[in-house]
C-alpha cells in the first residue's frame, strides 16, 4: 500500500513538473509574468499536524514535524517577507479583496497537545498566527489539548475551528449523521470555548461532497478547508468559500528545501488551475 502511494505521488509530481516546464518553455516570458502576478494575488494555507517529539498516532511519521524544522519554516517565511496569518485573517482579506502578496495562512489539524506546548511558543516568537481544528471527542484525552490549552490558544490570538465530533470522513458517512458531525461539532466546541464563534470547518482527510457543503453552510460556518492542493484567491473564495485549498506540510527528509518545494507547489497547482489544468483531478484518478 505504501509503495503504491509513493508511486502515485511520484507520478503526480512528475506530471506537475512536466506540465509547468512545458508551459514555461513554450510561452516563456508571458508565463513567467503571469505566474509572478498570480503569486501576488493568491495565498496558500499550510497544513500541519503534530509538532515536536513523536506521538502515538496512526498517521505516518512524516506528519510529525520536529520543532527545529518547524522553526526553520517560520524563520524562512518571516525572513523572506511573508505575513503568516490565521485562516480567519486570510478569509477577511479574501472577503475584502485585499492585498495577498506574500500572505500565507497556517493551520493545524486534530488538536495535539504539542500544538500548544511546542508550536505556540514558536508562533509567538516569530509574531505569527495560526488556526487549530479540533476533534470534539478528543478534547482533554491523552495526547490532545484540553479546554485550558484551547483557551490559551485564543488568549494568544489564535483561531480555533472544528474538525468534526469523531474525525468522521464526511463524504463517506451516512448523510443523516451530518447534523451531528457538522452542526453539533460547532455547537459543542463553542460551548467549551464559552461562546467563542467557530467559523471554520476542516474536513477530515480533506474529503467532502455536495451534501457536506450544504451542511457546513446550513450550520453557519464561514469557510471550509479541503484536501485539494492550490492557493486561494479572491475569485476562488468568492466562488467556493467552503472549498478552500491547502498544502500538506510533512517531514519528507529534505529539511527546509522540502518545505520550500511544497510552498511553491501550492502556487504552481493554483496557477495551472487558472489555465484549466487541475492536477487534483489527476491525483485523484491515480489514487483510484
Amino acid at each position: 500500500m505504501l509503495k503504491k502511494l509513493v508511486k502515485v505521488l511520484f507520478n503526480v509530481i512528475i506530471a506537475v513538473v512536466l506540465v509547468f516546464t512545458a508551459l514555461w518553455l513554450i510561452m516563456g516570458k508571458q508565463v513567467k509574468e503571469e505566474y509572478a502576478a498570480y503569486k501576488k494575488s493568491s495565498a496558500p494555507i499550510l497544513l500541519y499536524h503534530a509538532i515536536g517529539e513523536p506521538v502515538e498516532i496512526e498517521w505516518p511519521p512524516s506528519l510529525i514535524t520536529p520543532a527545529a524544522l518547524f522553526e526553520s519554516h517560520l524563520q524562512y517565511l518571516t525572513q523572506t517577507g511573508y505575513r503568516v496569518v490565521s485562516v480567519e485573517e486570510l478569509v477577511k482579506l479574501l472577503q475584502n479583496n485585499d492585498n495577498l502578496e506574500k500572505v500565507v495562512a497556517m493551520s493545524f489539524d486534530d488538536g495535539y497537545r504539542n500544538n500548544y506546548t511546542d508550536a505556540l511558543p514558536l508562533l509567538k516568537k516569530y509574531a505569527t498566527k495560526a488556526s487549530f481544528y479540533i476533534v470534539d471527542r478528543d478534547i482533554g484525552k491523552g495526547i490532545y489539548m484540553d479546554r485550558k490549552k484551547l483557551h490559551g490558544l485564543l488568549a494568544n490570538g489564535m483561531e480555533i475551528g472544528s474538525h468534526t465530533i469523531n474525525h468522521a470522513p464526511l463524504a463517506l458517512i451516512d448523510p443523516k449523521y451530518l447534523p451531528w458531525e457538522v452542526g453539533s461539532a460547532k455547537k459543542f466546541l463553542e460551548e467549551k470555548l464559552d461562546g467563542y464563534t467557530v467559523k471554520g470547518m476542516a474536513y477530515p482527510n480533506g474529503g467532502y461532497n455536495e451534501k457536506v457543503l450544504k451542511a457546513v453552510n446550513h450550520y453557519g460556518f464561514t469557510y471550509g478547508l479541503t484536501g485539494k492542493v492550490g492557493a486561494n484567491t479572491y475569485q476562488t473564495f468568492s466562488k467556493a468559500p467552503y472549498e478552500m485549498y491547502r498544502i500538506s506540510i510533512v517531514d519528507d527528509g529534505n529539511g527546509l528545501e522540502g518545505f520550500k518545494r511544497r510552498l511553491e507547489r501550492a502556487y504552481i497547482w493554483g496557477y495551472l488551475q487558472t489555465k484549466g489544468i487541475d492536477l487534483n483531478l489527476l491525483r485523484d484518478l491515480l489514487v483510484k
